[in-house]
């Protein structure tokens, strides 16, 4: 089966007409340009166009782009009908996917692929299977991978705390709210790696030696900056420099009002994306722009709640902090209710009511996130933090792991900048069966952030691929490791357990079960069935049965 948006070959296209399935970019094109498709109906479209001429039965399709679950004749024939309304296709007398009364359907046409050597081909079994086993290889997994990692090739920027001059507590949320600003208008451009200000705990240039820590790092630029405000004026000043000699490549002092600062953020931006690679200058055009807030006020009260973010503590903060934000991302969108970024984290808070389980009503709660995520992608298809929490949402709760891959990879592909984005992509190849594309991606985590604030919930993940790679050296490396950094993770505990028990460390395995069951004695495998969306079964029963091997629970009564 070929999914809905990668295979594991050089890039390859299929053509029909004037259609172009690009499976590489999960896109389909016609000679005007992209063309808008959900991803169910995509999945169907590249399985019929894969199997061009061949009959397909309505059970070939459920396993193929449903993965087997029960779904209804309604559900497929949605499907149908927005995969021919993609390709122009007329429903009573359609041209490419035709209807085979009772039986199924059929893609009729000259079908075309396009391989990474360029040679054109027809799509005969043969070349399905030279394909299917170029998939197999470790160069086409590179290769699958490349797009979203050759940003790290190009110097990466630095973003630290803008430094606050005065005392005030406005001043300060100015100062922190427009570093992390820039660092968001700095991603979109997509072209090199963006470290943000989280990486060094928002310390600014006064605070710690920020050359030294910026090529500690890996950036070859650095951008430090000062806020000052008087009433509704306000002083920023930006410095561009060199982290080899520290020398200013570009500075720029910015006097206005409050209500401006969003152009100054776009300014900045502009000017360090030019100075690093000056044809991006020539590109302008098709930059993605982040939305921005119409409402000063709506943007104030989301910096606070970035404050009670920072105040509730690591990973998940606490369930006190949680609601404060609620109440402030509420506030927030009543003033201003086509913020994308308030619609985002509330979408957040609801998540992690779900996973912390501090939700009266887990269902409730899944749903609110989901729709909260729903809302900021229709102000904002381009926000990529939404996608990020509807593919954890999707995965999770609902098991769609097709419309799950769609959002993730189109979260990196947004902003491949983005550390988050990376380990909920990471995350989700890793649930279903691509794990040497997910350990990449986790790697890449620590590349944009060192100091990630889930950084236990990365490790965690990154030993649950090292296990199921049959790396245990590593495995077991990455699990005393995130141990010994989130004793009381509870998350973390089991992903360790799993590792060090597949690897033949019962010892240490059966130690650290003796910490989980202190934390969460009520430990089952229901729990491990219910909450860990493994879509393949057989990687559900290795997590199990090396979890039992260390004594967790014994599958036998």
């Amino acid at each position: 089966m070929i999914a809905w948006g990668l295979v594991n070959v050089a890039p390859m296209e299929f053509a029909f007409g004037d259609f172009v399935l690009n499976l590489n970019r999960g896109e389909l094109r016609n000679a005007r340009g992209p063309v808008s498709v959900e991803p169910r109906a995509f999945a169907l479209l590249v399985h019929m166009v894969e199997h061009e001429g061949r009959l397909i039965e309505k059970d070939e399709l459920i396993v193929s782009v449903w993965d087997g679950r029960i779904v209804s004749d309604a559900a497929i024939s949605t499907a149908v009908k927005a995969a021919r309304r993609a390709i122009g296709d007329n429903g009573s007398r359609p041209t490419w996917l035709k209807t085979v009364r009772g039986r199924g359907f059929r893609f009729d046409g000259d079908v075309r692929t396009d391989t990474s050597d360029g040679a054109k081909h027809t799509n005969s079994p043969t070349d399905r299977t030279a394909a299917q086993q170029l998939g197999q290889g470790t160069a086409s997994d590179e290769e699958s991978n490349a797009p979203s990692m050759a940003i790290f090739a190009r110097p990466a920027v630095m973003v630290v705390g803008f430094e606050c001059p005065a005392s005030n507590m406005a001043d300060s949320a100015l100062a922190l709210g427009l570093a992390q600003e820039v660092r968001l208008n700095l991603s979109h451009w997509r072209w090199f790696p963006v470290i943000g200000p989280e990486a060094v705990g928002y310390k600014t240039a006064t605070e710690i030696d920020v050359r030294d820590k910026a090529r500690e790092f890996g950036a070859v630029y650095l951008l430090t900056g000062s806020v000052r405000s008087i009433g509704e004026k306000v002083r920023v000043n930006a410095t561009l420099s060199s982290t080899e000699n520290g020398n200013s490549i570009w500075s720029r002092h910015f006097d206005g009002d409050l209500e401006n600062l969003f152009d100054f953020e776009e300014e900045v931006s502009c000017a360090i994306a030019a100075q690093i690679e000056p044809e991006i200058s020539r590109a302008n055009s098709r930059r993605l722009l982040q939305t921005r807030p119409t409402n000063l006020s709506a943007w104030q009260l989301l910096l606070e709640a970035g404050e009670s973010q920072r105040r509730g503590g690591e990973g998940y903060g606490t369930a006190a902090a949680n609601e404060e934000q609620k109440v402030l991302l509420a506030k927030a969108l009543e003033k201003d209710p086509g913020m994308a970024r308030a619609w985002v984290w509330l979408a957040k808070c609801h998540w992690r009511d779900v996973i912390m389980d501090w939700a009266e009503d887990r269902e409730e709660a899944l749903n609110a996130s989901l729709n909260a995520s729903h809302k900021a992608m229709e102000i904002n298809p381009a926000n990529w933090e939404a996608r990020c929490f509807r593919a954890i949402g999707l995965l999770f709760g609902r098991h769609e792991f097709i419309e799950a891959e769609f959002h993730a990879r189109e979260s990196v592909r947004l902003n491949p900048s983005d550390a988050s984005a990376r380990h909920v992509l990471g995350c989700v190849l890793e649930n279903i069966g691509k794990t040497d594309e997910s350990l990449a991606h986790l790697q890449a985590v620590f590349r944009l952030n060192p100091n990630h604030p889930n950084t236990a919930g990365v490790l965690g993940d990154i030993t649950t691929c090292h296990m199921l790679l049959g790396h245990d050296a590593e495995a077991v490396e990455t699990a005393v490791r995130l141990i010994a950094l989130a004793p009381n993770y509870s998350r973390g505990l089991q992903r360790a357990i799993a590792a060090l028990s597949h690897a033949g460390e019962i010892t240490r395995a059966q130690d650290a079960l003796n910490r989980l069951k202190t934390i969460q004695p009520d430990f089952n495998e229901e729990y491990v069935r219910t909450t860990y969306p493994f879509k393949d079964p057989e990687v559900m029963e290795t997590f199990l049965r090396c979890l039992e091997a260390a004594g967790a629970f014994d599958r036998r009564n």
